[in-house]
């Protein structure tokens, strides 16, 4: 193979049945080398696939490429084969979830790892291969330091996976909203403790990614893109796109660079992970450097819609966006205006008009006559102001409002706390959010049936 590293794209036409998917599965490892490079008998092989949400392909890994890759690691006589998974923050604290309420119409939020891999069939399909599943919030952990890490110097780490002989990385082709793609190196958010992944989305998170892949590197990374996804990216707000790919490789940066191009993403080291992870020497992102079996970059390569956030500046999703929402934003991380982007679509409900405060220390009018009860703070940068604001914080907490965002970054919990504030006041109801999950579902399940009509969620 030389000193280039190699990249394995397999492409078949969809749909494809679980047969022609595991073919392809075989035909995407044996292009860089053949299962027995990184599988050998008895030994204890662990796969993290992308369960990102309660939704199949092409919001989750497809549990046919799940169950083939573990049937593949048992043929070659691993002993064990596990399948570990922590699913998102946003999964994890806020999505309703419309199967643990007897009647579905009471609003409960939150589904665990395990349940959603039942709920997918990815336990059904592990099972039957012969493996085993694991939610990360289930197992055990251990401290352990990160060599080299800038943001992140030690981190709770599942021993499941640091005990295992083979770790093998299994993410979906998709774009983030975040992150501008969501591959092999994003994938490693899901196996930190649910904390670490909360406090992982602020500023930092393509090196807090990037220091993750530094305590254990995949030993092979292979990439479900049957149905990719492009957009708003990389939950409910993207746009599923077929593509009929797995793409296989052992260096997980060489892995995300071809996949970045195949996505349409001519200069792969736009994307910060890859850019940050070669800098550190944890793998190649030079194309010249990589070399492609299987099929060309170029026939299979589609011009994926870029996240909003990376095609317009974020300016334009908060400051003079909403007629009747004031936005003060000081000293803000990128973060932060895109939690102000979010939070502006529900304050912009309220008929009579609402203040935002972002950041430290933005200039406000001296003198304004505020409307506290409508007037929020977001982010523990604005809830430090002094000044005026401070008085007008003051104030806000003595008439009981409590319109205080918290966060660095305010995540799930700000928003769970602003949508309390507007089911209180009426302006939304619990019934609201129940009736958008539902839609939601029946969209993602009726468009995967399309492409497997042989699946059915097991509830």
């Amino acid at each position: 193979m030389g000193d280039k590293k190699v990249v394995s794209i397999v492409r078949a036409d969809l749909p494809a049945d679980a047969g022609a998917i595991a073919a392809m599965v075989k035909d995407a490892v044996a292009l860089i080398g053949g299962v027995d490079r990184f599988v050998r008998k008895g030994q204890t092989v662990v796969i993290k696939p992308n369960l990102f949400a309660p939704y199949p392909p092409p919001i989750s890994v497809d549990r046919r490429v799940i169950g083939a890759l573990v049937s593949l690691c048992k043929d070659a006589g691993a002993g064990r084969v596990v399948v570990a998974e922590g699913v998102s923050v946003g999964t994890l604290m806020k999505r309703v979830n419309l199967d643990a309420a007897e009647d579905g119409n009471v609003l409960v939020r939150g589904t665990r790892t395990k349940d959603m891999m039942r709920l997918l069939g990815v336990q059904r399909a592990v099972e039957e291969a012969g493996g085993e599943i694991c939610g990360i919030e289930d197992t055990e952990t251990r401290i352990v330091p990160v060599p080299g890490g800038k943001v992140l110097y030690k981190v709770d780490y599942p021993m499941v996976i640091q005990d295992a002989d083979v770790f093998i990385n299994l993410p979906a082709l998709k774009t983030h909203t975040m992150t501008m793609v969501t591959l092999g190196i994003k994938n490693l958010q899901g196996i930190l403790t649910e904390a670490d992944r909360y406090y992982g989305h602020r500023d930092d998170i393509d090196q807090h990614l990037v220091d993750i892949l530094k305590v254990r590197k995949p030993d092979l990374t292979l990439v479900d893109g049957l149905i990719a996804m492009e957009g708003m990216g990389a939950g409910e707000g993207g746009t599923p796109l077929p593509m009929g790919l797995i793409l296989a490789g052992a260096d997980t940066v060489a892995v995300d660079s071809v996949c970045s191009r195949v996505m349409g993403i001519d200069n792969p080291l736009v994307v910060n992970t890859t850019r940050i992870a070669a800098y550190d020497g944890l793998g190649t992102a030079d194309p010249g450097q990589i070399e492609v079996k299987g099929e060309s970059v170029a026939a299979v390569r589609k011009e994926f819609q870029l996240p909003i956030t990376y095609t317009q500046p974020i300016d334009t999703l908060v400051t003079g966006a909403y007629p009747n929402v004031d936005v003060y934003i000081g000293g803000a991380c990128a973060s932060c205006w895109q939690m102000a982007a979010a939070v502006l679509m529900n304050i912009s409900k309220i008929k009579e008009g609402a203040s935002l405060i972002v950041g430290r220390d933005p200039k406000v009018p001296p003198g304004k006559d505020w409307d506290l009860k409508n007037t929020f703070f977001l982010g523990d940068c604005a809830l430090g102001c002094g000044g005026e604001l401070q008085e007008v914080r003051n104030r806000i907490a003595l008439e009981g409002h409590d319109t205080f965002l918290y966060g660095c970054l305010p995540y799930q919990q700000a928003a769970l706390k602003l949508e309390r504030i507007l089911i209180e006041r009426g302006i939304i109801r619990e019934q609201d959010l129940i009736e958008k999950a539902r839609a939601s579902r029946e969209r993602f399940f009726e468009y995967y049936k399309t492409f497997d009509p042989t699946w059915e969620p097991e509830f």
